[in-house]
């Protein structure tokens, strides 16, 4: 039989047990901390992805202006700069290599710094007529007039210049000799037929033969006056010796173009019919302005009586005019409506008649018992050829006109007998003799009696009927006086100089009140 166990060895046995739990638990706890930084450390040994980067910004060529290129450039590739720019930044349809541009010159104007875009590129040759249009500025009309060395600057105006118009007539036209510039600030748009200097240049190169040889011209230094010295260094024609050095055309060498006829010039479409009106019925000059200059100076006319004073500012200026209707017939008035304005620093002081005063055709201002006060202004209206007195229609301002400021004065003219298409103007006055403005709103009026037609066409088809259909009897020209005899619709029966009848189109004639 066995003993049971003591009390003391039993006692030791949990406590054991709890020793051993422990143990074990923080071999496991270490084990595991160990087994973690182990792995820590493999991976910082290892190579890992590269860390990411930003995404690069796609880039491009395009060729930039290095200068102010204006429309009708030949195009080299030293006018520009290669840029290497980003994709977004860069217009559509830009030219990015300079080979690009060779055979090509500029269809429209390319700015400094700005990209060159094949939309703005043309071959070289394309006719400068074919894209006239396309150069005028808004609101301007194109319009060519004639012209010779002489009448321009030298030959040496080229398109893109600035020039003023002068405009000068003979007594018969404005009655009595005058000069006046008629439009200031002109855009020369072309001459001739070229649209840029470098194509002016272009047109006037021909292979020159040596001085001296048959058929070579002197030496072009300009007009000579009789009895003058040539200019200092120049060779006399025909000197033998002479060579003729060749001069690479640029915008800044033009050459003088003797050839040409013709100056195309932007204007407004008033100012086109003026212009029209002044070649037909004088000659007109060009005076070449400096780059830059816009200014736009009230200058007075000039005449053989002033041609020797002293020139000095206008005191005064037209700013408008209006003298209607064109066709009158006897017995009906002429309507003149004219704004001026005080250009000076004093006030202008004025005298009569009164705005609105109704003169009777034949009557003058000193007729009327309104004789010029000196120091005073008026405006007034002149006629070609039909009165004998300078400016015979006057009328006061109404009052004397402040510094600065602007008046419209109305009168009447009264027609008592018909006349032949004649030119009236406008004018400013300070009495008695000092024409400060003259020559503006020129109107060709005619005054006809009631039954007669004038010719207003190169020609015109009179028929036997008031027809189209109808057989053409004969052909009046322009200016032809026909009576008429009768109406019907659009058309007129007429009598012809030879006393016979027809028939004519209403858009062929003008008569009083049409």
């Amino acid at each position: 039989m066995m003993n049971p166990p003591t009390p003391k060895r039993t006692r030791r046995l949990p406590r054991l047990l709890l020793a051993l739990v422990m143990a074990g638990t923080a071999a496991f706890v270490v084990y595991e901390y160990v087994g973690s930084v182990q792995q820590a450390a493999l991976r910082a040994a290892q190579p890992g992805p590269a860390a990411p980067t930003a995404t690069p910004i796609p880039r491009a060529k395009v060729l930039v202006a290095k200068v102010d290129l204006p429309a009708k450039t030949l195009l080299k590739p030293e006018l520009f700069d290669v840029r290497d720019l980003p994709v977004e930044a860069i217009a559509p349809r830009a030219v990015s290599s300079p080979s690009d541009v060779a055979g090509k010159q500029l269809a429209f104007p390319v700015a400094a710094g700005e990209q060159l875009l094949a939309t703005k590129l043309q071959d070289q040759g394309v006719k400068e007529l074919d894209r006239l249009s396309e150069i005028v500025p808004p609101g301007k009309r194109a319009i060519s007039v004639n012209f010779t060395e002489v009448l321009g600057s030298g030959g040496l105006i080229v398109p893109g210049d600035k020039v003023d118009v002068v405009a000068t007539f003979k007594k018969d036209v404005m009655g009595k000799d005058m000069a006046m510039i008629l439009l200031q600030n002109v855009q020369v748009l072309a001459v001739s037929q070229s649209t840029s200097a470098e194509e002016l240049n272009a047109a006037n190169a021909s292979p020159t033969p040596a001085p001296g040889a048959r058929g070579a011209p002197a030496p072009s230094v300009g007009p000579v006056l009789p009895g003058s010295a040539a200019p200092k260094g120049t060779p006399a024609a025909g000197d033998a010796g002479d060579k003729v050095l060749p001069v690479t055309p640029t915008p800044a060498a033009v050459k003088a173009a003797p050839k040409a006829k013709t100056v195309t010039l932007a204007v407004e479409p008033e100012a086109a019919e003026r212009l029209a009106l002044a070649e037909d019925m004088g000659n007109l000059r060009y005076a070449l302005r400096r780059a830059g200059d816009s200014d736009a100076p009230n200058v007075a006319p000039a005449d053989l009586a002033t041609i020797k004073s002293p020139i000095t500012p206008a005191k005064a200026e037209i700013v408008a005019v209006e003298i209607s209707p064109t066709n009158v017939k006897v017995g009906d008035s002429v309507h003149v409506k004219i704004t001026v304005k005080n250009t000076s620093d004093k006030p202008l002081q004025t005298e009569g008649p009164a705005p609105g005063y109704a003169y009777v055709q034949g009557q003058t201002y000193y007729s009327q018992q309104f004789p010029s006060e000196p120091g005073k202004w008026r405006v007034a209206v002149g006629s070609a050829g039909l009165d004998a007195t300078d400016l015979p229609f006057r009328w006061g301002l109404g009052g004397d006109l402040a510094p600065g400021a602007s008046t419209t004065v109305e009168g009447e003219i009264k027609v008592i007998y018909d006349f032949k298409p004649t030119n009236f103007w406008a004018a400013v006055v300070e009495e008695p003799a000092n024409v400060v403005q003259t020559g503006v709103g020129m109107t060709m009026i005619t005054a006809l009696p009631e039954n007669i037609a004038v010719v207003s066409v190169d020609v015109a088809n009179i028929r036997s009927g008031p027809s189209i259909a109808s057989s053409v009897i004969d052909q009046m020209k322009y200016g032809t006086q026909l009576q008429i005899l009768g109406q019907s619709a659009d058309w007129f029966k007429v009598q012809l100089p030879d006393k016979r009848q027809g028939w004519v189109a209403a858009g062929w004639i003008v008569s009083a009140g049409r």
